[in-house]
C-alpha cells in the first residue's frame, strides 16, 4: 500500500531538476565502471540518499518547503534514468561499431540515437506498467529496496543522518586519496610458472598473467554489492582462465607472449574472449528461458494501452527507422523490423527483472544480433546497431519499471515518473556522450586494454565478427572451448530445475565465470576480496552492516568513479 504523504502534489519541478543534476554526475560512475569491469549499477538508492541530504541542508539553511518521499521518488527516477543511459549502447555496441568500421564518434548523431532508443524503453514500460505491478509474482526487488530506503530516511531521522554521513565520508576519503596519492601501487603476487612447449625455457610471472593486488576502493565496494556467490564464481573463473588456460594457450602457440616485464592481457584476451562470451550468453539465455517457462499462464504479461503509448510509439518508430537508415546505412526492412523486435525483447527483459532483479540485457542483445545475422547476413553494422535498439530499449524499460514499483509503494503519480524519466534520459545522453568523447577519443587504441578492458565492447565486437564472417573468424581451438563453455553453462542453469532450492546457492554463477575470462585477473581478485571482507563484516557486525555497508560502498564507487573520470579527462587535456 502507498505510504501517507499529505495530499497528492503536482509534478515537482525542483525534484526533476535535482534528479537531472545528480544524474549528470552519476552517469560518470556507470561509464567508468562499465569500461573498467563491464558492469553498471542502478543509481536509485545513491540518488535518493544524495537528494535527501541536499534538500535537508537547504531546508535547514533557507527554510523552504519540506522535501517529501514522493519528490525523492521523482528525483531518483530522473537520476537513475540519466545514469542508465549507458545501456543505450555507449559502452558496448557503439564503440564496437566504431572499432570495426574505423569511424569516428560523432556527438550529436549519437545523442539523438541514444535518446530515441531510450525513449522506446519508456514506451514499453509505460504500456505494461499496470499488468506488471498488479502481478504478485513480479516483485521488482530493486524497486522495493529503493522504496524501503526512502521510507527509512523519512521515518527515522537519526539512522538516515548516520547513513548519509557514512556515504559522504566514503566519497570524501576516496576522492581525497585519488587526488593526493594519484599513483596506484600494484603488488605482484610473487609466483611464476615454467613455460611449456613453445614457451619452454622461459618463466611466466604473476605480473604477466595479471595476478597482482591493485588497491581500488571501487572494486572492493562493488565486491560487497555483487555478493559472495558471484565473487567466488569470478575468482574461480579467473583461476581457470588466466592461471590455467593462459599458460596453456601460450605453450601451444595459439597466442604470442608479450614483453617480459609487462602484462600479457591484450595478447591472451583474443583467445579467451570466445569461451567467456559463450558461457555468458548460454547462461543468460537459458536462465531467461527457464524463467519464462516457469511462469504461470494466468500471470503472463499482457499490454494495457493508452493514447499516450500510441502517440509515443507512433512518433518514435519513424524516427528510429530513419536514424538507422541515415546513420548506419541499414536496409529499410531490417530497420523497421528492429522496432517490434526491440519491443518484444524489452518485455521479456522486464518480466525477468520483475522475478529475479537481474536484467538479461546482454543476452537479449546477443539474441538480437543472432536474429539479424539471419535477416541481413554479412552486415556488421546491421548486426550491431539493430541489436543496440533492443538492448537500449530493454535497459530503460527495466529501469523505469523498478522506479514504477517504488512509486507504487510511495503513492507517486506514474505520469510524473514518465516525465522525470524522459528528462533524465535527455540530460544523461547529452552528458554521457560528451564524457565518452573526452575520455575515449580513440576507441580502437584505448579500449580492450589493461587500463580500459571494456568487456562489453569486446563481447559485442567478437560476436558481430563471428556472425558476419562465420566460424572461420574464430580460432579452431577456441571453438572447442566455446562448445565446452556452452554445455557447462547450460547444464549448470538446468540443474536449478532438478536440485533442491537449498542447494541453489552452491551452484556457480556461469555468467560471472564467463566474465572472468574477459576481465584482467586483478579485477576479479579485488572483487573477490571485497566480497569476502563484506561476508566477514556481516558475520561479525550484522546490524552495522545492514545499516551502513551499502551506503559506504555506494560512496566509494561514486568517489573513485568521479575522481577516475575527471583525472583521465585532465590527463587528456594536459
Amino acid at each position: 500500500m502507498p505510504i501517507s504523504d499529505s495530499t497528492q502534489q503536482p509534478l515537482s519541478i525542483r525534484a526533476i531538476l535535482t534528479g537531472m543534476s545528480l544524474g549528470s554526475l552519476l552517469v560518470l560512475c556507470n561509464i567508468y565502471m562499465a569500461l573498467r569491469i563491464g558492469w553498471s549499477i542502478n543509481m536509485s538508492v545513491l540518488a535518493s540518499l544524495l537528494g535527501f541530504v541536499l534538500w535537508k541542508a537547504v531546508e535547514t539553511s533557507v527554510g523552504c518547503r519540506a522535501w517529501s518521499p514522493r519528490e525523492t521518488n521523482i528525483q531518483q527516477t530522473a537520476a537513475s534514468a540519466a545514469g542508465g543511459t549507458v545501456s543505450a549502447g555507449l559502452v558496448a555496441p557503439i564503440p564496437a561499431y566504431l572499432i570495426i568500421t574505423d569511424t569516428q564518434f560523432e556527438y550529436w548523431p549519437m545523442v539523438f540515437w541514444m535518446i530515441a532508443i531510450s525513449l522506446l524503453g519508456i514506451c514499453v514500460a509505460s504500456a505494461i506498467r499496470p499488468a506488471m505491478l498488479n502481478n504478485e509474482r513480479l516483485r521488482f526487488p530493486a524497486g522495493i529496496a529503493t522504496a524501503e530506503v526512502i521510507t527509512d530516511m523519512f521515518s527515522s531521522g537519526r539512522i538516515a543522518r548516520h547513513r548519509i554521513i557514512a556515504l559522504l565520508s566514503a566519497m570524501a576519503v576516496t576522492i581525497s586519496h585519488r587526488i593526493f596519492i594519484p599513483v596506484s601501487y600494484k603488488i605482484p603476487l610473487g609466483f611464476s610458472i615454467p613455460g611449456q612447449n613453445a614457451m619452454a625455457g622461459t618463466s611466466i610471472s604473476a605480473k604477466n598473467l595479471g595476478f597482482i593486488i591493485d588497491p581500488s576502493y571501487m572494486l572492493l565496494a562493488f565486491g560487497t554489492i555483487i555478493g559472495t556467490k558471484a565473487a567466488i564464481s569470478l575468482f574461480v573463473g579467473c583461476l581457470i582462465a588466466w592461471l590455467g588456460l593462459g599458460p596453456y594457450i601460450l605453450g601451444q602457440g595459439w597466442e604470442q607472449a608479450g614483453p617480459i616485464d609487462e602484462s600479457w592481457f591484450s595478447y591472451i584476451i583474443d583467445w579467451l574472449v570466445w569461451p567467456g562470451v559463450a558461457m555468458m550468453l548460454a547462461s543468460a539465455i537459458t536462465t531467461t528461458a527457464i524463467t519464462l517457462f516457469k511462469s504461470d499462464r494466468k500471470n503472463r504479461l499482457f499490454l494495457i494501452w493508452g493514447w499516450q503509448e500510441f502517440l509515443l510509439l507512433g512518433t518514435l518508430t519513424p524516427v528510429i527507422v530513419i536514424l538507422q537508415v541515415y546513420l548506419f546505412d541499414i536496409s529499410w526492412f531490417a530497420a523497421i523490423l528492429a522496432v517490434p523486435l526491440a519491443f518484444v525483447f524489452a518485455i521479456v527483459a522486464a518480466q525477468v527483472v520483475g522475478e529475479t532483479g537481474i536484467p538479461p540485457i546482454g543476452a537479449l542483445g546477443k539474441l538480437s544480433q543472432l536474429s539479424f545475422s539471419i535477416i541481413s547476413p554479412g552486415s556488421v553494422t546491421t548486426n550491431l546497431m539493430t541489436a543496440n535498439v533492443a538492448g537500449g530499449a530493454a535497459g530503460q524499460a527495466t529501469d523505469l519499471l523498478n522506479d514504477f514499483k517504488a512509486g507504487h509503494i510511495l503513492g507517486t503519480n506514474p505520469r510524473h515518473q514518465v516525465v522525470a524519466q524522459t528528462m533524465g534520459i535527455i540530460v544523461g545522453c547529452l552528458t554521457s556522450a560528451g564524457i565518452f568523447m573526452l575520455l575515449i577519443p580513440n576507441p580502437a587504441e584505448q579500449l580492450m586494454t589493461e587500463q580500459w578492458p571494456a568487456p562489453g565492447v569486446a563481447t559485442w565486437k567478437v560476436i558481430a565478427i563471428a556472425l558476419t564472417d562465420g566460424l572461420e573468424a574464430i580460432p579452431q581451438s577456441a571453438r572447442y572451448a566455446m562448445f565446452i563453455g556452452i554445455i557447462a553453462a547450460t547444464v549448470n542453469e538446468l540443474l536449478l530445475l532438478v536440485v533442491k532450492k537449498k542447494w541453489h546457492k552452491y551452484l556457480p554463477s556461469m555468467s560471472a565465470m564467463g566474465l572472468a575470462f574477459v576481465l584482467p585477473a586483478h579485477i576479479s581478485i579485488m572483487l573477490f576480496i571485497g566480497a569476502i571482507i563484506a561476508w566477514f563484516l556481516r558475520l561479525l557486525v550484522p546490524r552495522w552492516s545492514q545499516r551502513f555497508m551499502i551506503a559506504i560502498a555506494a560512496g566509494c564507487i561514486a568517489g573513485e568513479s568521479i575522481a577516475g573520470v575527471l583525472g583521465s579527462i585532465f590527463y587528456i587535456f594536459r
